[in-house]
This record gives C-alpha cells, sequence and structure tokens, in this order.
C-alpha cells in the first residue's frame, strides 16, 4: 500500500497534519537563513578595533547600512543622541529589538509538536465514532472492527510523525537563538565599556534570552 493511499484512508484529519509538518519545515528553512553566522555579526574585528581606539565616526559608518544584528544596533546607539549620556541604556534598548528578531518564529514548530499528535488524536477518535457506527449497522460484524480499526489509527501515527521532528526542529532553532543573542550580548558589553571609557566597566545587558 503506498503512501497516497494510506493519507487517503487517513480522513480530513490528515491534512491539517501534512500542513503542520509544511510550517515546521518552512520555519526551519527560515530561520537557518535568518540565524546564519554572517546575519548576527559580520565585520566583528573591524567595529571592535574601532571601538577599542575610540573612533566612534568611524565606527558608525562601518556599521552603516550593514545588516548583521550586531552593527545595527551599534549603528541605532551611535545614531541616538541620548547614547552620549546613557550608552547601556540606549544600547540595551535597542539589542532587545534585535533579540525579538532573533527568536521571531523560533516557537512555531514548538506548537506544531503539540498542535499535530492532538490533531492525530482527534481523527483516530472521529474514525473510531464511524467505525463502531458501522459496526451496530452491521449487526455486530468483527470484520468490520477489525478492518477499520487500523484506518482509524494512522492519524495518530501521522500525528506523532510530525511532532517529534517538530520538536526536534524546535529545540534546534532555540538553541541556534540563544547562542547568537549571548555572541551578541558579550560584544555589545565590550562596546558599552569602550564607549563609556571604563566609566561603567563590568556592567552586564540582558537582551532577552528565554528560559526553555
Amino acid at each position: 500500500m503506498d503512501i497516497f493511499t494510506i493519507f487517503t484512508k487517513g480522513g480530513i484529519v490528515m491534512y491539517p497534519i501534512l500542513l503542520c509538518s509544511i510550517v515546521s519545515v518552512a520555519i526551519l528553512l527560515e530561520r537557518l537563513f535568518a540565524l546564519r553566522k554572517s546575519r548576527i555579526i559580520s565585520n566583528r574585528d573591524l567595529l571592535m578595533h574601532l571601538a577599542e581606539k575610540g573612533s566612534w565616526d568611524e565606527m558608525k559608518e562601518a556599521a552603516k547600512n550593514k545588516e548583521d544584528f550586531f552593527s545595527r544596533t551599534v549603528s541605532l546607539t551611535l545614531n541616538d543622541p541620548a547614547s552620549l549620556a546613557e550608552t547601556q541604556k540606549i544600547t540595551e534598548m535597542y539589542a532587545k529589538k534585535m533579540a525579538e528578531e532573533i527568536y521571531s518564529h523560533v516557537s512555531i514548530p514548538g506548537v506544531m509538536a503539540t498542535l499535530s499528535p492532538l490533531l492525530g488524536l482527534l481523527g483516530t477518535v472521529l474514525g473510531m465514532i464511524k467505525i463502531f457506527n458501522k459496526f451496530t449497522e452491521a449487526g455486530g460484524n468483527p470484520m468490520i472492527l477489525a478492518g477499520g480499526i487500523w484506518e482509524a489509527l494512522i492519524t495518530t501515527a501521522a500525528g506523532l510523525t510530525v511532532a517529534i521532528p517538530s520538536l526536534i526542529i524546535y529545540r534546534f532553532l532555540t538553541y541556534r537563538a540563544e547562542k547568537s543573542v549571548a555572541e551578541l550580548e558579550f560584544l555589545l558589553e565590550k562596546f558599552i565599556n569602550f564607549k563609556d571609557s571604563g566609566q561603567r566597566e563590568g556592567k552586564i545587558i540582558r537582551i532577552g534570552i528565554k528560559e526553555t
């Protein structure tokens, strides 16, 4: 029996389960592209060298029009007049905005991992109701039960088949996001220390690492 036939026998609930799998894979591909290393920090050595020298105008120019999160945060901070007096506060504000982008969509595969087995269970329950209805109409013919129960269980198996990879995807993307945020946080701490010329040395910013 081919996959298409099994899918058809699973009933209408198989379609939202299939959609869950598509969504999880789509989010995985999108986040892998969005959280690639060059998107987090692309010109680390140059920017940190300029920060260490205190060449803020050069650093502002080097970070200008860059798409990585570190350059964008630095650029927004240096172009904010308030950063002259409150570097840490302003940097933290923009860093939180970057963190929101990093964590964007990461939780969706986790939702799919929860939803798909529930859909599978719903499909099985609906299938069992249909089977017992036919069983009653057929006067208690046991062959109807034997042939129908395995069909009803298809959706449960399909739901679990989608849920397990979706959970793995969710945990993997959460790890990637946390690692990216931690790396960004570390460099921004150094940036703040250089910017404040040691006046706020030892202070740490937090940009929203989630507990999982």
